[in-house]
């Protein structure tokens, strides 16, 4: 396989050929308003458009999508669009054989791309040979409501999540699992490894273990970089917090190896908390305790939520923006509290 370094131009045939043809696969509903800045970003990479093609895998014909579609081939991109009414793995194995470039980029249908985002991808493969993909941040997009800012910074935070939010939290490193929102990977890993055709969300985790396990190395890259929506209500966020609990759960059970104890933090402090209301509200005599006041567990709770308005003040100070920190604390109540719920579930509900 043959990459293009940074020093070498698009302005030759020449060097044009040097450049490796790359395969953008996007698993869609057909119905998410944001493809429209999607393909738009699309559109604006800077790689040449001989280089690269779209490719849409969505439920069932809709306007949006075939407009959209329309939209790209008019901007020049080479544009293939499929319904196959299958989880978003099962789309991605399908873009993937559709594929005609030896790269695939995979992202979301709710993103927005960086310009550079396929150069940068593509520098940091050629410059480290020993990766079989590529990843990098996923930030939130300025414009949107005010809860799903709030949600973008609680991601963001430094003093609580990931470099994976955040501006200038990383260096490129090796790591063990890479979103498909921002994927770049050489496509002849879907010789060995495929993603799970059922599991939803929580494939890409699942088909990173595998891929991990198979010998293959993942790069985070800082600057390989793409704009994510997130949930801009309490409802449908409570919701996407749920399943990513019920299928981290289903994904360690699948592979017991990948057993991570921060997941179950969560959980055991819901757990021991809602055991001591049941004694407290029954009465039940403990050993060494006797009965248990109900003012016990209240008073944990009262000190959970002042833990989390806190949190709610740092976010709000660091972002300077008094909405963003008002709503922080309740997405991380919402946060713990459907990962918490969607694990119990998770682990509850039969194969």
């Amino acid at each position: 396989m043959t990459f293009y370094t940074k020093n070498e131009h698009y302005d030759s045939v020449e060097n044009l050929e040097k450049i490796p043809f790359i395969s953008i696969v996007i698993p869609t509903t057909g119905n998410v308003k944001f493809i429209k800045g999607l393909v738009e970003s699309v559109n604006k990479l800077d790689y040449p458009k001989e280089k690269y093609e779209l490719i849409l895998i969505g439920d069932s014909k809709t306007k949006l999508l075939e407009k959209y579609a329309q939209k790209a081939e008019e901007y020049g991109v080479k544009t293939i669009l499929k319904f196959e009414p299958f989880a978003a793995g099962k789309k991605r194995n399908i873009g993937v054989e559709l594929a005609q470039g030896e790269i695939i980029a995979f992202t979301d249908d709710d993103t927005i791309l960086k310009e550079d985002w396929l150069k940068n991808a593509i520098k940091h493969l050629h410059e480290n040979k020993k990766y079989i993909g590529v990843g990098g941040p996923n930030f939130t997009p300025r414009e949107g409501l005010p809860f799903a800012k709030a949600v973008g910074r609680i991601f963001g935070s430094k003093f609580l999540f990931s470099f994976r939010y955040t501006i200038g939290h990383a260096k490129p490193k090796e790591i063990e699992h890479n979103p498909t929102c921002n994927y770049i990977i050489k496509k002849e890993v879907f010789d060995t490894v495929k993603f799970h055709d059922t599991l939803w969300p929580g494939e890409d985790a699942e088909f990173d273990i595998r891929l991990i396990k198979s010998g293959f190395k993942i790069l985070y890259a800082p600057d390989v970089v793409v704009w994510h929506h997130r949930r801009s209500r309490p409802l449908p966020f409570l919701k996407q917090m749920f399943n990513y609990g019920k299928t981290r759960a289903q994904v360690t059970r699948m592979h017991p190896d990948s057993f991570d104890i921060r997941y179950f933090a969560f959980i055991s402090a819901f757990t021991f908390l809602m055991a001591l209301y049941i004694l407290s509200y029954l009465k039940i005599e403990l050993p060494f305790i006797g009965t248990l006041d109900m003012m016990v567990p209240i008073f944990l709770n009262l000190l959970y939520f002042s833990i989390i308005s806190l949190a709610g003040i740092l976010v709000g100070i660091q972002t300077r923006k008094i909405k963003q920190g008002i709503y922080a604390p309740l997405v991380l109540f919402i946060q713990h509290f459907g990962f918490s719920i969607g694990l119990l579930y998770g682990f509850m509900k039969k194969p």
